[in-house]
């Protein structure tokens, strides 16, 4: 599924797009930072509890946004593996860390879907988020998070495979693919959930 334009090809173009377009060649990050090239954290949606949640839901917390599906066969598990392990190596930072998982496919993932799937890679820090097909398309839209709907003779989703790491203010800082290892992810996020202390 990640493989072609919306896989690692299409996240390295993307990150080659934002490094022309102005970013510091003094970078202090090991991941591709994104900080002023894409929007602050913006949402309405519905968690996997079903309660109404807004981007100042969560305020103060460091977030992990990636877009999926729960019937995804292979990018989506082994992304929300790697994110919960990246989260468990944070340490005592991990409760200032939240993934939220938005849903592809509105249609098919209930919010009793979406629970049980994010909790059975991390069942505290992280979130399924739902919504109309018009919310989630427009929330991927405002991230640059390529995707092609369901056909209707098709189960598959084809999507990025980015994930957006924003801060604890909910400003776009970092970009991660799937060539980043786990201790690159974990070392930038110690280092901004630090560089947020001071």
């Amino acid at each position: 599924m990640p493989n072609g334009l919306f896989g690692t090809r299409g996240l390295k173009l993307l990150c080659l797009v934002l490094m022309l377009t102005g970013c510091n060649p003094e970078k202090q990050w090991q991941l591709q930072e994104i900080t002023g090239h894409l929007p602050d954290l913006r949402f309405s949606l519905i968690s996997d509890t079903g309660q109404p949640v807004t981007d100042q839901t969560y305020h103060g917390y460091l977030v992990i946004l990636f877009f999926g599906f729960t019937n995804c066969q292979a990018e989506c598990p082994t992304a929300l593996f790697r994110l919960a392990k990246i989260v468990q190596r944070l340490g005592v930072n991990a409760n200032r860390t939240r993934i939220l998982f938005v849903t592809l496919d509105p249609g098919r993932d209930t919010q009793q879907a979406l629970h049980r799937y994010v909790t059975a890679f991390d069942g505290g820090h992280a979130i399924g988020l739902t919504g109309t097909d018009s919310e989630i398309e427009n929330l991927a839209k405002r991230y640059r998070a390529a995707y092609r709907p369901k056909k209707p003779d098709s189960d598959d989703i084809v999507h990025s495979a980015a994930v957006y790491i924003f801060d604890t203010q909910g400003h776009a800082r970092l970009l991660v693919t799937p060539d980043d290892t786990i201790e690159t992810v974990a070392n930038d996020l110690r280092h901004l959930l630090d560089s947020l202390r001071l």
